[in-house]
């Protein structure tokens, strides 16, 4: 396989994750760290307080991609603007940008530099091919270690009866059920810090987790300089995708264009789906 078809397997694979993508029961309690006993409404609103909060946030990236026989690793520039977009930029040899992806609220755009190709499509299109209520909001979520609810813009204590607690040691579960058979599961510790979050289809037996690791203080916050998102199905890893970041930078500027050079042809997202196939 060449290093194009290498490259192209890992910008589909972080493409797909984000289209990878009830009655409340009786109150107890959850005990955390500090000894307090809390309702789960309280414990909620304070997974909710404890989200990374960030105007722009901007860092460099190790990514690193095992699947079948398959391995990748890249150098990415990942830019975000909060509630607006958030730019990946594949950076596999000597710094030149090979890939750019870039997720706003109403759009995906895809653009190959070393075919001179790129794509643009709706969510509304993208929507019509997956059975999963996923937005880029909830995409921003996964991104930052926060709890999300499919499908919508924001979360808030609004939320908090769609959600059902469990405790299990020291960890809390909260999960909700979206459409179709969706189910997810955001596991936050006594530290009220949210550690991973499952997206499952049960229909098609396929789970995606992303889990966050090593936290350290950005910004005064705690923020996770690992991640690791794994996709499986009937109880096998398909694949795997660890995100190593290195010196986030918060809320400061950025620049964030996204423009498409003359000459470039524009291909469609089955046709980027298509080369997923490729041996």
């Amino acid at each position: 396989m060449t290093m194009n078809s290498y490259i192209w397997k890992i910008l589909c694979g972080v493409g797909l994750v984000f289209l990878l993508a009830a009655c409340k029961s009786p109150a107890t309690t959850v005990v955390t760290n500090t000894g307090i006993m809390k309702t789960e409404e309280a414990y909620f609103s304070s997974v909710l307080d404890r989200s990374f909060r960030f105007n722009t946030l901007s860092a460099r990236m190790k990514l690193e991609f095992t699947g079948g026989q398959q391995e990748f690793s890249s150098r990415v520039q990942l830019k975000m603007i909060y509630n607006d977009r958030m730019q990946l930029s594949f950076l596999p040899i000597l710094g030149i940008e090979a890939f750019r992806i870039e997720l706003t609220d109403d759009s995906v755009k895809f653009l190959d530099r070393l075919n001179k190709r790129y794509m643009v499509d709706s969510y509304d299109n993208i929507k019509g091919k997956t059975d999963i209520d996923f937005n880029f909001r909830n995409l921003q979520a996964l991104f930052t270690n926060q709890v999300f609810v499919p499908g919508e813009s924001d979360i808030s204590m609004k939320h908090f009866r769609r959600f059902r607690m469990t405790k299990d040691d020291n960890l809390a579960k909260l999960r909700l059920k979206g459409n179709n058979g969706i189910s997810y599961t955001f596991t936050a510790d006594a530290d009220e810090k949210l550690l991973s979050t499952d997206i499952e289809n049960t229909s098609d037996n396929q789970l995606l987790t992303w889990d966050y690791n090593d936290f350290q203080l950005i910004n005064r916050q705690q923020f996770p300089l690992k991640m690791k998102a794994r996709l499986s199905g009937n109880n096998k890893t398909q694949g795997t995708v660890v995100l190593t970041f290195s010196t986030p930078e918060v809320n400061s500027p950025i620049k964030a264009d996204f423009n498409i050079p003359s000459g470039y042809e524009r291909v469609t997202l089955d046709q980027i789906i298509n080369l997923l196939v490729i041996k």
